[in-house]
């Protein structure tokens, strides 16, 4: 059957065109279904971590709070009265929310040749939670050495600050719930004395870790494998204290048949040794996704006949119909001079068309269709153009201030792109409430390409930064950015994570200019960094990460070759001489006027010329409120000024109303690490040494010494185990400091070692 309807013909097109996009959806559909099945685990495994990592920082705690009452043992073994070591006991128990209660406990005639037990035990109350030292709970009268724990904890411990933690057991109070207790060994001239106790009621984390249930049948097991012992599991043979080897699958199986379903398994280790397990039937998993998979093909499908019935009408009214029409209006313009021949023979709709127009003149037909045409598509490129400018201009920070309750520092940036779009890229966002992240990229090339292949670069650096180093977000990106990377497009970028509470700014320069900074009261210089490829050419090519200090009053200049190769009506280039001088001039100015300023700066000097290159600038000014230069001290690094060094750091302690316990934690390592630059630091001669702190919702502790490169943090840790005449001197100070403190420090900045400490107090 030969077909002349233009009707049928845009039919039959219509009709495969819904076959083709048919097809597309359903390996869209596959591939989706796979993606969200893999999103489905990660979802499970997220969960599963989240779980596990809260139940970690309740551990962490307690092994704390174990490690801190060996401190309390040894100074009550040392000759602290009953008094003083109930109170530190009580204090102890008070910064530790999660246990009910702690205290140690000595071996037999340790504490005194004639007493043949002694320790201190407090405790909260259940319904208050008021920490309580109960005088008629006499360590002396209990028999606690005959006991299992005791035994138990005695025989695991080895050397110091071990932490060891028994099984979970039943509270001699019949009304108790499940408890569990982590221990630490009290020693003295390297020998075993005691051990600490911290105990904790586990029932509320059980119940929530078996709670943990993707899917109406999951099972979970929480248990202890290297102790072969449940302690809670929703498997109907399986009880506390029972054997793991009544558990009818393999805990370390990914997937396993039980009862005839297939399960996977997901499982993660907590830090004391504890298992949490959550099985889950396969089919549950991906249930809802193949639910929705097959709803959505329907879907697809019943829109598919119904756009066909659809597109039928359409054509029938707005295109056969309007054709037949136009055809009897134009046969009364053939009846005109217009001779031009068009030779179509179709037998459809458009052949009639055609016959009707032959007598028309085709090249000026032609030439009025080709003038309208590139004039509509001018306009559309240029609305199409002006609309991707404004896109982009979107992605890039825009809104000044950008963090209005900021007031450490103040950030100003801007882009001026050569043609509609550009290639140059900058940001600028918190990745938390210590971390700034800055940064400043150059595309090669320009036009759409190059701001294609900058709104990647800029998605990519801006999604990845939750690792807080330069280096390794910069090497991810270079990776991603050399796949199918056929045009060799390539990026250059500085990229910086500025540490508020601690001045460091940590950076990687990825083959972009060199940055200027200017320290307070001085003039700008150029940073010369070290060098690194650029981005999207050499994949797993590695970046040196450097660091410098900012402090209050210093500000860092970031920019593109745009501004130091603009060029004037005689050709020659601004240069890095002329933006030095630039910015030298209005150096004290805030950061959006030096920025304005190198503008007017380039705009001067071009005098007109037309701009070549995008124009990027980024400015960052470091403010007096979070600096710790407001509270320092200089002071000769001798132990003679140890006591001046404590009342200056207590002092500012005192103003916050920090907790005694923090203090003497501070104490501690504030005392050690001045010791060891006393001692240490310039050998035989003498040298300085500035404290500086800030006390707020954290205590911000930076010593800075000008001895030789030392870096405590990459020293060996002591063998404990040696006997103390055989062991080197020193070593357990920088142990206690990182135990005590949240975060320890080193850099060697502006010939200088800069050691930070910080220790965090909410109130």
């Amino acid at each position: 059957m030969v077909i002349h309807s233009l009707r049928t013909k845009i039919l039959i097109i219509v009709l495969l065109f819904m076959a083709l996009v048919g097809v597309a959806f359903i390996f869209y559909s596959i591939v989706t279904t796979g993606v969200y099945k893999q999103m489905r685990l990660e979802n499970i495994e997220k969960s599963l971590d989240f779980e596990t990592e809260k139940v970690n920082k309740i551990i962490a705690e307690l092994e704390r709070g174990a490690v801190f009452y060996t401190i309390g043992g040894l100074l009550y073994y040392e000759g602290l009265t009953q008094e003083s070591g109930q109170k530190y006991a009580e204090e102890g128990l008070r910064g530790l929310p999660n246990a009910v209660g702690g205290g140690f406990w000595f071996e037999p005639y340790s504490y005194k040749s004639n007493q043949l037990r002694a320790g201190l035990y407090v405790f909260k109350n259940a319904q208050t939670g008021e920490v309580i030292f109960n005088p008629s709970f006499d360590i002396n009268n209990i028999d606690y050495l005959s006991m299992d724990w005791y035994h138990e904890m005695i025989s695991s411990i080895k050397e110091p600050y071990q932490v060891v933690w028994l099984s979970p057991y039943k509270d001699s109070n019949p009304a108790s719930s499940l408890m569990t207790t982590a221990g630490a060994g009290i020693f003295s001239n390297g020998k075993l004395i005691g051990v600490t106790t911290v105990d904790w009621e586990i029932n509320e984390v059980i119940k929530q870790l078996i709670e943990i249930k993707p899917t109406e049948n999951s099972l979970v097991l929480l248990c202890i494998p290297k102790k072969d012992y449940v302690i809670a599991s929703d498997h109907e043979n399986s009880f506390v204290g029972d054997s793991i080897k009544n558990i009818p699958w393999d805990i370390n199986a990914d997937f396993f048949k039980y009862n005839g379903i297939n399960y996977m398994q997901f499982g993660r280790y907590m830090m004391n040794g504890w298992l949490i397990t959550v099985q889950i039937p396969e089919e549950e998993i991906f249930a809802d996704i193949e639910r929705q998979n097959r709803i959505f093909l329907v879907i697809i499908e019943l829109a598919i006949v119904a756009m066909l019935c659809f597109e039928y009408m359409l054509i029938s009214k707005f295109i056969n119909m309007p054709l037949k029409k136009l055809i009897n209006d134009v046969a009364q313009v053939a009846l005109g001079n217009l001779d031009m021949q068009i030779n179509i023979n179709s037998k459809d709709e458009l052949g009639q068309l055609a016959k009707t127009f032959n007598r028309m003149t085709g090249e000026l037909k032609k030439s009025i269709e080709e003038n309208a045409y590139d004039r509509e598509e001018k306009k559309r490129i240029s609305t199409e153009l002006t609309i991707a400018r404004d896109i982009q201009t979107n992605m890039l920070p825009s809104v000044f201030p950008a963090f209005p309750g900021r007031n450490e520092f103040d950030i100003y940036a801007t882009m001026i792109p050569a043609r509609e779009v550009g290639g140059d890229l900058y940001d600028f966002f918190l990745l938390d409430k210590d971390n700034l992240v800055i940064g400043i990229g150059d595309v090669s090339g320009k036009g759409i390409p190059a701001s294609l292949f900058m709104v990647n670069a800029k998605t990519l650096i801006s999604n990845s930064a939750s690792a807080k180093s330069p280096k390794v977000t910069l090497e991810f990106v270079n990776n991603k950015l050399c796949e199918n990377n056929e045009a060799c497009i390539f990026v250059t970028v500085f990229m910086g994570i500025y540490n508020i509470p601690t001045g460091r700014l940590t950076f990687v320069n990825a083959g972009h200019n060199p940055p200027l900074i200017k320290k307070k009261n001085g003039s700008f210089e150029y940073v010369r960094t070290k060098p690194n490829f650029v981005l999207a050419i050499f994949k797993d090519a590695e970046f040196t990460e450097e660091e410098m200090l900012l402090e209050e009053g210093d500000t860092i200049y970031l920019y593109t070759d745009g501004v130091t190769e603009a060029m004037n009506q005689d050709k020659k280039l601004f240069g890095e001489e002329r933006l030095l001088d630039t910015l030298n001039k209005c150096a004290s100015s805030s950061p959006k006027d030096i920025l304005s300023a190198v503008k007017h700066g380039v705009e001067n000097f071009a005098d007109g010329a037309e701009q070549a290159d995008d124009i990027t600038m980024l400015a960052l000014t470091i403010n007096r409120d979070q600096r710790l230069d407001d509270n320092k001290l200089t002071i000769e690094a001798n132990l003679e000024n140890l006591e001046k060094v404590l009342s200056f750091i207590n002092a500012e302690l005192e103003k916050c109303k920090y907790p005694d316990i923090l203090v003497n934690q501070i104490d501690l390592a504030v005392e050690e690490i001045f010791s060891n630059i006393s001692r240490y630091a310039y050998g035989d001669g003498v040298g300085d040494v500035t404290i500086f702190i800030s006390a707020r919702e954290r205590a911000v502790i930076r010593f800075e010494d000008s001895g030789k490169p030392f870096n405590p943090l990459e020293q060996d840790a002591p063998n404990l185990q040696k006997d103390i005449i055989d062991r080197d001197v020193g070593g357990l100070g920088i142990v206690l400091v990182k135990k005590t403190m949240d975060s320890v420090k080193y850099s060697r900045l502006d010939n200088k070692n800069v050691l930070t400490i910080i220790k965090y107090y909410l109130n």
